[in-house]
């Protein structure tokens, strides 16, 4: 009897040791969950194109194209002796210089156009002058107002003429500050503009007109150099920049 006592002992403290391992065990289960974030980016685009296509003067000029800039040797009206680009009354460009601002960018942009201060117009001021055109060296005229020979012409894509006039009234229409926003279709708010420009054969300033091409060949007498400029140039300056 004591055998089976100390055997019926032995076997219960078993199940008590495993009933312990067992509880023990169960304490390490746990709740899991699981959260997790994910994103993406790319650069913004840019995608501003800024183009300029064609020119304003040049070296010969064609008779059979009213008088407009050409590369051939005949049936010219006008001829350089050198290298440089040449304006006389009668010559003209109408296709001219043609610029482009394009592109929907997607950040804000400034657009800044400058007409730079190198740029000039041919003129001769208003005064009195000798009249080559006549015989005695008594003769003169007079300008009542400044002379700008050569009319500029600026005009949109669809045609429609923005301004007329001198390189001053092109430039006080050209030089814009503006800032567009993103998403913003830069080539309906600006698009392209075409300069051109034309020296009239006929516009009754025929003193004036002969007096500019003496004073290209050299000084005349009476005439001081600050009155008049024999040389047009124009320079566009356009720039695209991010802002904040």
């Amino acid at each position: 009897m004591k055998k089976n006592k100390s055997m019926r002992a032995a076997g219960g403290l078993m199940i008590a040791t495993m009933l312990t391992t067992s509880i023990v065990s169960g304490t390490y289960a746990k709740y899991v969950t699981l959260g997790t974030a994910k994103d993406t980016a790319r650069v913004a685009k840019f995608g501003v194109e800024v183009k300029a296509e064609g020119s304003l003067f040049g070296k010969n000029y064609l008779a059979a194209t009213d008088n407009t800039p050409t590369d051939a040797d005949a049936g010219i009206t006008v001829k350089s002796e050198n290298s440089d680009n040449l304006v006389a009354p009668g010559t003209k460009n109408d296709t001219g210089l043609s610029f482009s601002i394009t592109g929907t960018p997607e950040v804000d942009v400034n657009v800044k156009i400058e007409v730079a201060d190198t740029s000039a117009d041919i003129f001769l001021k208003e005064g009195t002058y000798p009249d080559i055109t006549k015989t005695l060296d008594t003769d003169d005229f007079t300008l009542v107002d400044d002379y700008y020979p050569i009319e500029y012409t600026l005009t949109k894509q669809n045609g429609s003429i923005v301004v007329k006039g001198t390189l001053d009234e092109i430039t006080d229409e050209l030089n814009a500050n503006a800032t567009y926003h993103a998403g913003e279709d830069l080539t309906d708010s600006l698009g392209n503009f075409t300069l051109t420009w034309d020296w009239a054969f006929e516009q009754g300033y025929d003193e004036a007109d002969t007096l500019l091409g003496e004073l290209a060949v050299g000084e005349v007498a009476g005439v001081d150099a600050s009155n008049y400029n024999l040389n047009a140039n124009i320079e566009l300056i356009v720039t695209v920049t991010q802002v904040d």
